[in-house]
């Protein structure tokens, strides 16, 4: 019966080790983009309602802030290849914002929020409640050089 006993110790012992394992080599690995750009340079179409412009563009300024202030190389990188936009014409009675990547910077995080978060983690919820509450729409256009 003790021997019983023992295995059954030692396995649930061996299988705590296991998991632990597996749980801090997963929290080793980056975390995959949520939304990872492709292509040599993208079009990002916003759609924001109009009563939201300004609450939108200051998620904007914050998500910029974010990439400058950030302690990734390659944030910096992909703030030096954005340009945002503001269209002086709507689409369905919204505002449109034009975000212009090139270059993309590959494998990395574009998404908003998440970008926001890594640099402003207690300022993250407010920034997207004001995003979700401003955002109509979204066309994202991949875009490769010509020879």
């Amino acid at each position: 019966m003790l021997r019983g006993v023992q295995v059954v110790v030692s396995g649930v012992a061996l299988a705590a080790c296991m998991l632990a394992g597996a749980g801090v080599a997963q929290a080793q690995e980056p975390e995959k983009p949520v939304l990872p750009l492709e292509g040599d340079a993208v079009v990002i179409t916003m759609l924001i309602k109009p009563d939201k412009t300004a609450d939108f563009e200051s998620v904007l300024a914050k998500y910029k802030e974010a990439m400058e202030k950030s302690e990734k190389p390659a944030r910096k990188e992909q703030l030096a290849g954005l340009k945002i936009f503001k269209s002086t014409q709507q689409a369905q009675g919204n505002a449109v914002y034009i975000l212009y990547v090139d270059p993309v910077v590959k494998d990395q995080e574009y998404d908003i929020s998440r970008v926001i978060a890594e640099v402003f983690p207690v300022e993250v919820q407010e920034l997207f409640q004001k995003y979700k509450d401003a955002f109509a729409g979204r066309a994202i256009t991949s875009l490769n050089k010509v020879p």
